[in-house]
């Protein structure tokens, strides 16, 4: 039986609890099917290289949508991540919009915890988004060594902790997430 969906947006983000650098959300519509496409967190940085090349060349759609550090600590991490889920899904046209258990406005959507595991869309749209922010994060570090960006990509590892008592926040750090 056919629901009659024939553009299905998978929409899923990354960085939420990086103390570092952007929340980025990633849309994607991708109909074929690519071998070994699962939640980007089981996927080792070659493989996820490798499949969002291969999502990119063989999507509909790819948005990105996101949020800096000065904005999560603006608006706080529940409205910056619904802004950057709205920026994502700024020009996409899908029927029906499937997430990691994320609740859109205006959209019809079907959300489902693991979402990225069960709904093939979402596991693109997880493995482009991890890619996107890893790549941007792996970039900062070139402009702040001291804190492993390069490994932790922003997230509250020794080394990074390590750096912020020596070196002290930058403004890629989310201030309303460390208390120092």
């Amino acid at each position: 039986m056919s629901l009659g969906y024939r553009r299905i947006i998978g929409l899923d983000e990354v960085g939420r609890g990086a103390l570092a650098g952007p929340l980025v959300v990633a849309a994607v519509e991708l109909s074929i099917f690519i071998n070994d496409i699962t939640d980007s967190k089981l996927l080792s940085a070659a493989k996820r290289e490798i499949l969002a090349d291969k999502i990119h060349n063989l999507a509909a759609q790819v948005s990105f949508g996101s949020v800096n550090p000065e904005e999560i600590d603006k608006l706080g991490l529940t409205a910056a991540q619904k802004l950057a889920y709205v920026r994502a899904l700024e020009g996409v046209d899908g029927d029906i919009f499937l997430t990691d258990y994320y609740a859109i406005d205006n959209k019809p959507f079907i959300k489902a915890v693991k979402g990225d595991q069960l709904f093939f869309p979402v596991a693109a749209a997880s493995i482009v988004a991890k890619v996107q922010r890893d790549k941007l994060m792996h970039e900062n570090h070139k402009l702040f060594p001291n804190f492993g960006w390069d490994k932790n990509v922003g997230y509250g590892t020794k080394k990074h902790f390590d750096g912020i008592d020596k070196f002290g926040l930058t403004d890629l750090h989310r201030k309303s997430f460390i208390s120092h």
